[in-house]
């Protein structure tokens, strides 16, 4: 719960100076791989983070899922839970049916929505337990826009194979996408396979319309799962992967946790920042007790997610009065039909996670590429129609014959075909208990449903290649954010203005403090995010602590 108004009254505390030590705001996954970089360069961090984490009766649920196997008992369990839930939270992909993930954050990230999705938390790990776990870098053009190359960033992405299993596949995506890591990719599922099967048969035909395709390839293997050797293809995925194979931040965090380089100081919440010439003053308060302390460090980086970033940022230089946009990589969903029923097992005996990826290149469209990945079912979907549905929902056993041939496209959409959502930080007053509140308002571009019916005219056109016939009516194209690919609204530049960062994430008129998440991007292409925020995260702390910046 969060604490009362009259405890958040309490007296500042001034911490002990840490001058000498960096500090780094939050727990995800630009955070973990700044502070990696940090640690290997030999600087001391404190790594702040609000730390929220699964409650003591999940962690026995999963312990004891672990010692008995029984997944229909399981889904069953993890069912009933997510019924006990709030309705709006019933339709959220949650590790385990915890809510914890999003937690108090109407109470400590106040934000007024419109029209648009802003996800936010204050978990250990943050969001990356509950998200899709694809790791591919982007292209040469991808940079394009960036003060940075791709040849920059590819020892960056090397390391950061170090910290999370980043598959070796050799496919046709292979040269736009290149092998910057070394695990093995995930077994396909049944769907997956006869996908597959298809599009190989066809393939010369689609590279002419465009189509490049390939393996998906995530974040799966054995560096951090409980039993040592990955993935057991228990097909549950989307309710938290019970071995700890799924990479999550939050695992980082506990092996950084052991070196004695790093301070771990969870609980707290940084409300607002000021940089001296001869450091940096966070601002921060307990979330349980409403206590609050400043705390000193020679550098701050800030990689509390692209809209929160932003607000302490906007905040600490005071522009108010200013909108910000955060740009999206828009989702677009289109259900498949396969021509082939699978087997209709009650789980895939497979990773859940995504099975293939196709890249269309639409030149007259757009001048990037537009990403589809595509997903098997499992039951998690059935679980989030009943939950939208309610009564109008029918039973898992009369749909599973028809389920096993279904499979979604998630379609991404560059930022140049995306909506935008418009940030406008409001100044915090003296009843305000975490940061300074926001107004969010999607806008929406015009450009986005056309591009939605060109990848739902090219899927039904290219249907015998894919062996899938696209269900367009069914298609779905929601409001900025819910891809949660959001960014690029503090962009890097050569010659950054006020409201843009130089190439090491500084905000115009700042020397100590970085921006190291996607806030700091440069533009937002159709490419997932996640791999070259870590990778651009870890160049800024090692290239902020090897050389004396300008």
């Amino acid at each position: 719960m969060a604490p009362d108004g009259d405890v958040m009254n309490e007296r500042v505390i001034p911490a002990a100076s840490n001058n000498g030590m960096d500090c780094v705001l939050g727990s995800g996954p630009a955070a973990v791989a700044c502070a990696s970089g940090l640690q290997k360069h030999g600087r001391k961090v404190i790594m702040l983070d609000p730390g929220r984490r699964l409650t003591a009766d999940r962690t026995a649920l999963v312990e004891e899922f672990r010692r008995n196997p029984d997944r229909e008992k399981f889904l069953k369990r993890l069912r009933a839970l997510r019924l006990d839930l709030p309705r709006e939270m019933q339709t959220e992909k949650l590790p385990f049916a915890s809510p914890h993930i999003y937690q108090d954050v109407e109470y400590f990230l106040p934000a007024d929505r419109r029209r648009s999705f802003v996800a936010r938390s204050l978990a250990s790990g943050g969001l990356s337990s509950v998200w899709g776990a694809t790791v591919m870098p982007f292209t040469r053009k991808s940079f394009r826009d960036w003060p940075v190359t791709l040849e920059e960033m590819e020892p960056f992405y090397r390391k950061v194979s170090e910290l999370m299993d980043v598959p070796n596949v050799h496919d046709d995506l292979e040269e736009l996408y290149p092998n910057y890591g070394t695990a093995a990719p995930t077994a396909l599922s049944e769907q997956g396979a006869q996908l597959s099967a298809h599009l190989l048969n066809h393939r010369t035909r689609l590279a002419r319309s465009g189509m490049i395709f390939g393996r998906c390839r995530s974040a799966i293997g054995s560096t951090y799962s409980v039993n040592g050797c990955g993935c057991v293809y228990c097909g549950l995925c989307m309710y938290g992967c019970p071995y700890g194979a799924i990479f999550s931040a939050e695992y980082v965090v506990e092996r950084l946790k052991s070196n004695s380089q790093l301070v771990y100081r969870t609980g707290w919440i940084a409300v607002g920042f000021e940089e001296r010439s001869s450091g940096v003053d966070i601002r921060m308060r307990r979330i349980d007790s409403g206590q609050c302390e400043t705390l000193t460090c020679e550098r701050l980086f800030v990689a509390c997610g692209a809209a929160t970033s932003l607000r302490l940022v906007v905040a600490a230089q005071n522009m108010f009065d200013r909108v910000f946009y955060l740009k999206d990589a828009q989702l677009v969903s289109i259900p498949l039909i396969l021509r082939r029923r699978c087997r209709s097992n009650a789980f895939p005996n497979a990773s859940a996670l995504g099975q293939m990826v196709v890249v269309l290149n639409e030149p007259d469209l757009c001048d990037e590429l537009i990403h589809l990945q595509i997903y098997g079912f499992n039951p998690f979907i059935t679980d989030i129609l009943r939950a939208r549905w309610r009564g109008w929902f029918a039973p898992d056993t009369l749909l599973r014959p028809l389920l096993s041939q279904i499979m979604f496209v998630m379609a991404y959409l560059p930022g140049q075909l995306s909506g935008r959502v418009a940030v406008k930080v409001k100044p915090s007053s003296a009843s305000d208990a975490g940061l300074a509140p926001a107004s969010f308002v999607g806008e929406i571009n015009p450009r986005s449903k056309i591009a939605a019916c060109r990848i739902g005219r090219k899927l039904l056109a290219h249907r015998r290649e894919f062996g899938a016939w696209p269900i367009l009516p069914l298609m779905d194209l929601p409001d900025p954010g819910f891809s949660n690919h959001l960014g690029a609204c503090l962009p890097m530049r050569d010659r950054p203005q006020p409201g843009e960062t130089d190439r090491w994430g500084r905000p115009f008129g700042l020397h100590r403090v970085h921006v190291v998440d996607g806030a700091c991007f440069s533009d937002l292409p159709s490419e997932h995010l996640t791999y070259t925020i870590m990778a651009n995260a870890m160049r800024i702390a090692v290239q902020a602590t090897g050389r004396e910046l300008p």
